[in-house]
């Protein structure tokens, strides 16, 4: 029986496709994890015609910053409830994938998710289908869940933060080149449009200090907006 998150999205089975021998696998229950980054359902606080702007940042040691966006436009056309567009990035950094129809979760989590799958095989080589079964590994077994609370058009809002880190158990981590320590972070909230606050990447340095390597995506808001972004930071556990 093929996970339910693999009937949930059409672009996921792509996204998360597994080796014939880790397919096997792929039959046991969805971990809570798993449930949150890719069956819940993000949109329901969404109407059908509605356009939702992330601010993304890049920044890694030695280059510039790089300040772009993201736009994602949902909007109902005949026979369906609605089509969501992700408009992710611009120029040479454009990542283009199909239109997805009547989708349960966001959208922008699978384009954050294959453009790092790109982006490791182009710094690393070797199989892009690698780098999505650690993913998909780390979110189904080893992930971490915490309650958090972000800023949100100037309100405390409560979230979930799932973190994990899909290379720190691969024992050749001289084949990743420094990048064996990166941590993924996805943090959700029903109560901000979309369900998807915040989906960023970080590669701390050995010494400490500046990350050698950040990406974040940053809710905005819906129609865009001029808020500034609130840094991963802006966070705090629960209790805290």
């Amino acid at each position: 029986m093929m996970r339910r998150m693999l009937s949930s999205l059409p672009l996921l089975a792509a996204l998360l496709a597994v080796t014939p021998a880790a397919a096997a696998d792929a039959a046991g229950p969805v971990s809570e994890a798993e449930r949150l980054v890719f069956e819940d359902a993000h949109l329901r606080n969404l109407p059908a015609k509605a356009s939702l702007h992330y601010r993304y940042r890049h920044s890694e040691t030695g280059q510039a910053e790089i300040d772009d966006e993201v736009v994602l436009t949902a909007s109902p056309e005949e026979g369906k409830e609605r089509v969501v567009h992700v408009d992710y990035l611009h120029g040479e950094r454009h990542l283009a994938l199909p239109d997805v129809a009547d989708p349960i979760s966001n959208p922008l989590i699978l384009y954050f998710l294959e453009a790092d799958v790109r982006d490791m095989r182009r710094r690393l080589g070797g199989q892009e289908n690698y780098f999505r079964h650690r993913i998909r590994l780390a979110l189904a077994e080893a992930a971490t869940l915490s309650d958090v609370v972000v800023s949100h058009e100037g309100k405390a809002v409560q979230a979930t933060r799932i973190e994990i880190r899909p290379y720190a158990a691969d024992e050749q981590q001289e084949r990743l080149r420094g990048l064996g320590n990166k941590i993924y972070r996805f943090t959700l909230s029903r109560l901000v449009p979309g369900g998807v606050y915040e989906l960023s990447t970080h590669v701390a340095a050995p010494a400490g200090g500046q990350p050698l390597l950040e990406e974040v995506v940053t809710l905005r808001g819906e129609g865009g907006g001029d808020a500034p972004r609130q840094g991963p930071g802006y966070m705090t556990e629960e209790g805290k």
